[in-house]
């Protein structure tokens, strides 16, 4: 997973403006490798890395190497629970891919919760595409299906009926080099 992640970071850079975000809470952002990536592509904002408090802790190091550590706070917590509030912007890479419909709106609900009206939400995810031609999230939908408890992916209608259910209004799915889309919803 890290030694993809370096790729998609940039693939992810590449395709999405970043620049009229102030806020950027990374959910989910383990060491925060993608969260300095986005900062020292966007040097006007400021972002909270939250991930679970034994993943955190081994992000202080990579923040402070980056020189980032006063535009980026770390944060612990449960995404399960609650996530940070009051950004203008939240961003989940392979999260939801992660879990099962059940607990992926348990997450994006939180979010919801925690943002404003209008907040922007974005999720970086494998989009299935239609039809039956090989793809790469088709394949990962398989591993998905071994390697983790209801984990999934996705393809456009399902994510949108998943960000619908949640609160949110899909603006577009953005693909990137790597074989993962930015998908851009924003609170309603």
């Amino acid at each position: 997973m890290t030694s993809r992640s370096a790729e998609e970071n940039q693939a992810v850079i590449s395709a999405y403006d970043f620049s009229t975000i102030e806020t950027l809470v990374d959910v989910g952002g383990g060491h925060g490798s993608f969260l300095v990536s986005i900062l020292q592509a966007a040097s006007a904002m400021r972002g909270i890395l939250f991930d679970r408090p034994h993943v955190v802790a081994g992000a202080t190091q990579q923040i402070q190497s980056a020189g980032l550590q006063g535009r980026c706070e770390v944060m612990a917590g449960n995404f399960f629970e609650s996530v940070p509030k009051g950004a203008d912007a939240y961003i989940l890479k392979k999260v939801i891919h992660d879990w099962g419909d059940e607990r992926a709106l348990a997450i994006l609900r939180n979010c919801h919760r925690a943002m404003p009206e209008r907040g922007l939400l974005l999720l970086v995810e494998p989009v299935i595409p239609a039809g039956n031609e090989p793809s790469f999230a088709k394949l990962l939908d398989l591993l998905m299906l071994v390697w983790t408890p209801g984990g999934k992916e996705r393809t456009e209608a399902e994510h949108g009926t998943l960000l619908s259910e949640a609160g949110f209004e899909v603006r577009g799915f953005i693909p990137t080099a790597a074989p993962v889309s930015v998908i851009e919803a924003v609170r309603v």
